[in-house]
């Protein structure tokens, strides 16, 4: 259960992680010749480049005091050098942890910690859950994450009878139905 509330809850703060650029050749033209893959680029078959660096960017901006971050931001050269929307959603990000109650913060930063731990690519996959949830309207949002808590809450067995039931089928739409398989598949195969 940590590891799926680790996995939810600190997805918000982790899309704000600056994306890098598409690979070099992706989307050429078939027969063209691709060029060579540079330093930090992933070997074919894995998407997108390493994020190590940014990884690490994020995790230090988030151990900062809120003016140290500031400081950070304007003297930085990688930051610097991200493209003009990756730093907004970095800064925004950072402006909605440090708005928060010292113990929402903390609790916050712990999930995130957690988060980390995750292999990558589920990481990524709680990412992309994440902006898949955030494309429903506040009702459904709702609606939406009481399912998962009561999936989190569940055994293994109780919850794969819920996601084959015909109540779980009629209650949300197919895209509702992939988001909350998606995010039961993040739970831990017994809760703790």
């Amino acid at each position: 259960m940590v590891l799926a509330a680790a996995a939810w809850g600190a997805a918000w703060l982790a899309s704000a992680e600056p994306q890098q650029p598409r690979r070099p050749g992706a989307g050429a033209r078939p027969g063209m010749a691709r060029p060579k893959m540079k330093p930090g680029f992933p070997p074919p078959g894995r998407k997108g480049p390493m994020r190590q660096g940014q990884r690490n960017m994020v995790d230090h901006l988030m151990s900062l005091e809120p003016e140290r971050q500031r400081e950070f931001m304007r003297h930085d050269a990688r930051f610097r050098s991200l493209p003009p929307g990756q730093q907004r959603n970095i800064e925004r990000r950072l402006e909605e942890l440090n708005s928060l109650p010292p113990r929402q913060r903390e609790t916050l930063r712990e999930r995130f910690e957690l988060f980390r731990q995750l292999p990558l690519e589920q990481q990524d996959r709680a990412r992309a859950l994440y902006r898949q949830w955030n494309q429903h309207a506040p009702d459904r949002r709702q609606e939406l994450m009481r399912e998962f808590r009561h999936l989190r809450d569940a055994s293994p067995e109780d919850r794969r009878v819920r996601l084959e039931g015909e109540e779980f089928r009629n209650r949300y739409s197919g895209r509702e139905q992939e988001l909350l398989r998606g995010l039961a598949e993040l739970l831990p195969p017994q809760p703790e």
